[in-house]
C-alpha cells in the first residue's frame, strides 16, 4: 500500500525496525527503532497486520488480539525489563496504520518526565541496535513464560 511505512514492511518492501517481539497471522509487535540513534528502551509498537486506520476498523478478532497483546507486553515489561508502569497510546495521525506504543515507565523516573516526557528525561535509558535486540529477547522470554 502507498504511503503506509507498516504495510510495507508487513510485504517485505521496508526493513522491520528489528526482530519481532511477538508475531501471529493477526497482529505483532516490535520495539521500536528508528535507525537514527539511540532509542528509549522499552518502546513497543503493536499494530495489525491488516491495514486498519483505527481502532473502528478492526474486526473483532483484531481488537481482541490486540487488547490481549497489550496486556501481555505490559506484564512482559514490568518482568523483563523492571519496569514500573506501561504507557499506552495511539495518535494515527502521521501514519495511517493503526499502531499502538507500549512503554514503559522506569523505578526513579522524575515525575517531571512521566507520560509522553519520557525520551526527554536525561538519564533514561536509551540504548542502539544490540540493547533493543537483548531487550526484545528478554520480552520474547516473559511472554513465553505468562500464564495470567
Amino acid at each position: 500500500m502507498a504511503e503506509c511505512i507498516f504495510c510495507d514492511i508487513q510485504q517485505g518492501l521496508a526493513p522491520a525496525m528489528n526482530d519481532p517481539i511477538y508475531a501471529d497471522d493477526l497482529i505483532c509487535a516490535y520495539h521500536w527503532y528508528s535507525g537514527e540513534g539511540p532509542e528509549y528502551l522499552g518502546t513497543l509498537v503493536v499494530q495489525p497486520r491488516r491495514h486498519a486506520k483505527t481502532f473502528a476498523a478492526l474486526t473483532d478478532a483484531e481488537a481482541q488480539a490486540i487488547g490481549l497483546l497489550t496486556a501481555r507486553l505490559s506484564r512482559a515489561l514490568e518482568t523483563g525489563a523492571n519496569a514500573e508502569r506501561a504507557y499506552v497510546y495511539f495518535f494515527g495521525e502521521v501514519v495511517p496504520h493503526l499502531h499502538l506504543f507500549v512503554v514503559a515507565r522506569y523505578p526513579g523516573t522524575p515525575e517531571a518526565y512521566w507520560r509522553m516526557n519520557l525520551n526527554d528525561w536525561p538519564d533514561a535509558p536509551k540504548g542502539g541496535a544490540a540493547e533493543i535486540a537483548s531487550l526484545s529477547q528478554r520480552l520474547r522470554a516473559a511472554l513465553a513464560s505468562d500464564h495470567a
